[in-house]
């Protein structure tokens, strides 16, 4: 109902026309049996194939940076820490400052490098954590 609807206020069908025949509209799902006509048989087909490989080789593709800017962790829980430089593909080192730590999530309190430097991708980011002592 809400497809005839919107069919109706986009101009695409009109209501109480009488007994028109029912026709493929582009909002409705599936393929009719014209969709297809515009490929003349297999060297149409594949012409067109050839066609899409060509505008793909010719797209210009992305490759992400080598270097990335430095995330400063400091203030954040180590298991975040983690997460976002898993994100960046960076591998932490941690150093604990406290020698016999309460069993929770540590605090980065230092890192190194600093930001704004930046690593190369699977470059080493070394976090100094530390947690409450246990009592």
């Amino acid at each position: 109902m809400n497809r005839q609807r919107y069919d109706e206020a986009a101009g695409l069908r009109r209501s109480g026309q009488g007994l028109a025949e029912t026709e493929d509209l582009p909002t409705e799902p599936g393929w009719g049996p014209g969709d297809f006509d515009f490929v003349a048989g297999p060297p149409g087909a594949e012409t067109l194939g050839v066609l899409m490989a060509l505008t793909d080789w010719l797209t210009p593709h992305s490759q992400p940076p080598r270097r990335i800017p430095v995330p400063d962790v400091r203030g954040l829980f180590y298991a975040v820490c983690l997460d976002v430089a898993g994100r960046l593909g960076l591998q932490v080192t941690a150093v604990r400052l406290t020698e016999h730590p309460m069993p929770v999530d540590g605090l980065i309190v230092d890192q190194s490098p600093l930001p704004p430097a930046k690593l190369h991708r699977a470059g080493a980011l070394a976090v100094q954590v530390w947690h409450p002592p246990a009592s």
